[in-house]
């Protein structure tokens, strides 16, 4: 399937791979314990960005950190209190940009702009965020590339786009469709050798949300056509059509939000796999494999998260969702990975703490970091 895009500056034509790689995976993931500096560092009274969902993180061309974020409250916190002064947010998405040396965590547009960031032409939906990648266009020229996805105010899905940013200043310079329906893309944008993996999920408004992958291999053109393939499981093959696709095997269901990471213990390299079971929106789960589309093993409930079920601060109860790992901020603890929690009464969203990222690590033997 040959598509006009603009997720990449490159073009190429994908051939169909039937062979697997082999690996030793590492022992199983032990439990997950909360990671008390992100958890401080995002904890923000403000001005700027004080919560949100999504929690996509990209590293910078400069050293920094980008994260990207869905629906995101944008103002003031009382520093005491932890109360915001109302309790509907002002954006369905944002980005801001941390800063270790100084602590500090930009937001970035702000001021003066507290409504999202991107907006599609349909100005009756909104984008929520997918992940992104940073592309070395020519010696220190760089741009961003984001993933976003449009919906209604019913919450149907429209389809994707991908947002290419400049750098350093972020300004946007288009919003591009990308006629990939009905599978929602963005969940994850892996480099791995030669290749761009692009996770998506099928949700069919079930329990029933299926992983799915495609990939595009850039070259040294200057097209923007892009050859697509997708994963074919039955076949152990990329095969040209999305109708021929197939859901990554070893998953039996999967949040719309998860993360695939690659990494490396002192045995060598294996893929790693975060997300939710979504018939328990309280367990992150794990899976392994030796290769990007799978299959996935070594199913692994890594962490109960506490909030599920316990009371807001109002008059409801408080949930957790999208999973996924953050694998340029491995360290000797394990691995970063991020949840969201939100309340089933939007009421309670006017107490900062109930709607905002936590942070976790999870350690697995012999991890490396990539740094």
């Amino acid at each position: 399937m040959r598509l006009c895009l603009s997720l990449f500056l490159f073009c190429t034509a994908i051939g169909f791979v039937s062979a697997y790689s082999q690996c030793e995976l590492p022992p199983v993931p032990q439990q997950g314990i909360p990671d008390t500096t992100f958890n401080a560092f995002f904890t923000q009274n403000g001005p700027g960005w004080t919560g949100a969902d999504g929690t996509f993180s990209l590293p910078l061309p400069d050293g920094r950190e980008l994260w990207m974020w869905s629906d995101t409250f944008v103002g003031t916190v009382d520093p005491v209190s932890r109360l915001r002064s109302f309790y509907l947010f002002q954006a369905h998405n944002s980005l801001t940009i941390q800063d270790w040396s100084t602590n500090s965590l930009l937001t970035v547009g702000y001021p003066p702009k507290t409504t999202s960031y991107f907006t599609p032409a349909n100005t009756s939906a909104w984008f929520w965020i997918g992940d992104g990648i940073v592309v070395h266009t020519s010696p220190g020229t760089y741009k961003i590339k984001v993933i976003l996805l449009e919906w209604t105010g019913s919450f149907r899905f429209l389809g994707n786009s991908v947002a290419t940013l400049a750098w350093p200043s972020l300004a946007i310079e288009s919003i591009q469709p990308v006629p990939l329906s009905p599978i929602q893309w963005g969940a994850r944008i892996l480099k791995d050798g030669e290749y761009y993996y692009i996770y998506g999920i099928k949700d069919p408004g079930t329990f029933n949300k299926l992983p799915y992958v495609a990939r595009i291999k850039p070259t040294d053109s200057s097209s923007n056509s892009f050859v697509w393939s997708f994963w074919n499981g039955n076949k152990n093959s990329w095969v040209a059509s999305l109708a021929d696709a197939t859901p990554l095997q070893g998953v039996p269901a999967i949040t719309n939000e998860y993360s695939v990471s690659k990494l490396t213990t002192s045995k060598g390299t294996f893929y790693l796999m975060v997300g939710m079971d979504p018939t328990n929106y309280r367990d992150i789960t794990t899976y392994y494999s030796c290769n990007p589309q799978g299959p996935w093993t070594n199913r692994t409930v890594a962490y109960a998260t506490p909030e599920t079920g316990f009371p807001g601060c109002h008059v409801g109860r408080l949930w957790s969702y999208n999973a996924r790992a953050h694998a340029e901020f491995i360290n000797a603890e394990g691995i970063l990975i991020s949840y969201n929690v939100n309340a089933l009464d939007s009421h309670d969203l006017i107490c900062a703490d109930d709607y905002k990222p936590r942070f976790i690590r999870v350690w697995i033997a012999g991890l490396i970091s990539g740094k």
